[in-house]
This record gives C-alpha cells, sequence and structure tokens, in this order.
C-alpha cells in the first residue's frame, strides 16, 4: 500500500463484488470542493489583508 493511499484512505471504499478498495468518486468530488473552498478563502484573505494606499493627486 502507498503511503498517500495509507493517508488518504478515506477516499477508498470496497467493492461489492471484488472485495477491493477503489476510489470513489463522490468522496473524491467532495473532498475536491472542500480543498478549493479551503483555498479559496485563503486566497481571499490573503487579497484582503493587502494595505491600501492611497495617493493624493
Amino acid at each position: 500500500m502507498s503511503f498517500l493511499r495509507f493517508v488518504f484512505s478515506f477516499l477508498y471504499e470496497r467493492n461489492w463484488h471484488t472485495g477491493e478498495m477503489e476510489l470513489s468518486r463522490p468522496r473524491m468530488a467532495l473532498f475536491s470542493a472542500g480543498l478549493f473552498l479551503i483555498l479559496l478563502g485563503l486566497v481571499i484573505i490573503m487579497i484582503l489583508q493587502a494595505p491600501v494606499t492611497y495617493e493624493a493627486r
């Protein structure tokens, strides 16, 4: 078993017919969506934390 498969074991489910662990598409989609939302939130936080500079004209 590879290290990534061990770490992300919650993304796998047992196949009813073969008994082997297979990657679950719904779990992968939910995990990807959650990861995207977290990264999007971090990018928005970084943008909103940037200092605002005003120049007199």
